[in-house]
């Protein structure tokens, strides 16, 4: 070869342009496709229709003028990079761009006769790898371009003879050629390309190993959507659909992919299939774990099963969807409520979300008071929460929206509204200590507390009797507390025969109550010390009940023993007393009993006396079980 021929050649060879996947690319760009099955190629108007002078006889003289019938039908964004951009309906897959002609394979074809084919990029079809595409170039026009196709795996590789191409772009002495459909082709998979070229002048050209081009069966989208724009409270759920095809580049066929197992990723994974004819619509609902997320991508994929065993990932569709939080505010019904000790706190109210510039009733958010007392929303956004526990004092209770990460709303904002509750206190009356003189005076010792564990100092007392213990209670007289809620006083009765007790009157701190009863003009007796406890106690432990039972011996008290006191329990909210046992005091008097704490109530020793002497009756002492 002359040095002028070698210079001319070499300047071709770098001028060549670039052809999609001339080097063994990933495959045919979908998203460039038509998206109809056009069925032929209009023949370029400079394509030889004849076997130019010079042609070698074994050349074929008579190179189709039109893209053959099976041109492949249109497909979207290759695997793995889902696109939304549309394709034009109609256009010819190989077809250059409307006023934007294909790239000649060289600008520098050798002239002055002596100059061989010339190559430059060789690959697949961008938009279809069921062609070959050849970019050449000489000084004399191309009669003839082959190409032969060997397997690159496998045990006893086939090698196939492409023929047939047609130019479809440029010059017959610069252009790019396409082959016909290689539906030859034994199997899918990677094949090595050499490619043959003759042009006019009788020259040959033959590149071996030009290139590597993969044929394998390529997913098709259509109708691709993920919705909504963004998730906020009214949207939580994302809705995907779409349809799925496989195109295959040795028939040219396109087919529904039906039964294709899909995942989806939306914070968590979920999972779907498609239908018989390639379509999908799932619906989830992430989960944002209260997490204050503000966006959620979302990914739909699947893995393609390839002829060879093997498995492609294979990306159909994505978008991240923003999130959007509203505000929320909690009304409760009552900002302040009054209730007895005994009884629990509860409150009423409507949990609400701003959207759109109004407010709305929000159903199924998760509502808190304290650690124990949980709820959801209903209908209209209402709710009620009431505490497990009685409050002891007053306080002031918050409702709020859970801050569980798990059972908070990630759409709405945290908000919490206070009420105040005002406790009407328990009084606690104990007529501990009294007796009957020789001279009718009535002597009263004993103390007064309360359910929040507070002394109401100074409080009135009124000294009330009956003759028989149960009906047509008088009072005789009142008297007030020490400022330590004690009191230790003798009055004269003008009746020394029957029974006298203690009562405090009502008041916006501390509800009505009385003091156990005593029955004298018979020895007086009495049971101190008396306690009942712990307190409070977990259900199913034992409360134990202690005490000491006493007789009046002139001025003094001193043991009872050897007598049966017996144990009574009132339950929480009931009018009744029931005898859960009885003990025999020792010789001192003490006596102990043991019970299984099974509900909140009051617990009493009593002894029911015989003979001269008089019943006793304890201080009531209240255990709280939980």
């Amino acid at each position: 070869m002359s040095a002028a021929v070698s210079a001319a050649l070499g300047a071709a060879l770098l001028a060549a342009p670039t052809l999609a996947y001339a080097d063994g690319g990933p495959g045919q760009d979908p998203a460039a496709a038509a998206t109809t099955n056009p069925t032929t190629d209009p023949t370029p108007a400079d394509t030889p229709t004849g076997t130019p002078p010079g042609t070698p006889s074994d050349t074929p003289t008579g190179a189709p003028s039109g893209t053959p019938s099976d041109t492949p039908p249109p497909s979207d964004p290759p695997t793995g990079e889902p696109s939304d951009t549309p394709t034009s309906a109609g256009a010819t897959p190989s077809d250059p761009t409307s006023g934007d002609p294909a790239p000649d394979p060289s600008s520098h074809a050798p002239a002055d006769g002596t100059g061989a084919p010339v190559f430059g990029n060789v690959g697949s079809d961008p938009s279809d790898t069921g062609f070959l595409t050849v970019a050449v170039s000489s000084d004399s026009a191309i009669t003839e371009v082959s190409a032969d196709l060997t397997e690159l795996h496998g045990t006893a590789p086939a090698t196939v003879a492409v023929t047939g191409f047609t130019l479809v772009s440029g010059t017959p002495q610069d252009g790019v050629w396409r082959s016909p459909r290689m539906s030859q082709l034994p199997s899918y998979g990677s094949y090595d390309v050499s490619v043959s070229a003759q042009d006019s002048d009788g020259d040959n050209t033959t590149s071996a190993h030009a290139t590597t081009v993969d044929v394998e069966p390529k997913p098709v989208f259509a109708d691709r959507s993920i919705g909504p724009a963004a998730l906020d409270v009214e949207h939580t759920h994302v809705t995907l659909s779409g349809r799925i095809s496989l195109f295959d580049p040795i028939t040219g066929d396109t087919s529904p992919l039906g039964g294709q197992a899909l995942s989806v990723v939306a914070e968590y994974a979920y999972t779907a299939v498609t239908a018989a004819d390639g379509s999908y619509a799932i619906d989830v609902a992430p989960k944002l774990n209260g997490d204050n997320a503000t966006s959620v991508p979302v990914s739909l994929s699947f893995w393609l099963a390839n002829p060879d065993g093997t498995n492609t990932y294979v990306l159909v569709d994505s978008k991240t969807l923003p999130v959007v939080v509203s505000p929320s505010r909690i009304r409760l019904d009552h900002s302040s409520v009054q209730i007895k000790f005994g009884a629990k706190a509860s409150s009423s109210g409507v949990v609400e979300y701003l959207y759109g510039g109004t407010w709305h009733p929000a159903k199924g958010v998760a509502l808190d008071m304290g650690y124990y007392a949980t709820t959801t929303s209903g209908a209209g956004g209402r709710f009620t929460l009431t505490d497990p526990y009685i409050p002891y004092d007053d306080a002031t209770f918050t409702v709020e929206t859970s801050s569980d990460s798990y059972l908070a709303d990630p759409y709405l904002t945290p908000s919490h509204a206070q009420f105040k509750v005002d406790v009407v206190n328990k009084t606690s009356i104990c007529f501990c200590s009294s007796w009957i003189d020789e001279y009718s005076d009535l002597h009263i010792q004993g103390s007064m507390t309360a359910s929040n564990g507070k002394v109401p100092p100074n409080h009135k007392l009124y000294l009330q009797q009956s003759a028989d213990g149960k009906t047509g209670w008088k009072s005789l007289g009142w008297f007030t507390t020490k400022s330590d809620g004690t009191f230790n006083l003798d009055g004269y009765v003008a009746v020394p025969k029957g029974y006298w007790r203690l009562y405090s009157a009502g008041s916006s701190d501390y509800q009505p109550g009385y003091s156990n009863s005593v029955h004298f003009n018979r020895t007086a007796t009495r049971i101190s010390g008396f306690n009942a406890g712990p307190e409070p106690v977990r259900k199913g432990h034992t409360v134990t009940t202690t005490g000491t039972l006493q007789r009046l011996s002139g001025t003094k008290w001193v043991a009872f023993g050897k007598q049966r006191v017996y144990i009574l329990f009132q339950a929480k909210g009931k009018k009744s007393w029931t005898q859960v046992g009885s003990v025999k005091a020792d010789s001192h008097g003490r006596f102990t009993a043991r019970f299984t704490a099974k509900q909140d109530g009051t617990w009493v020793g009593v002894y029911l006396a015989s003979g001269s002497y008089v019943d006793a009756e304890s201080y009531h002492d209240y255990v709280d079980v939980r």
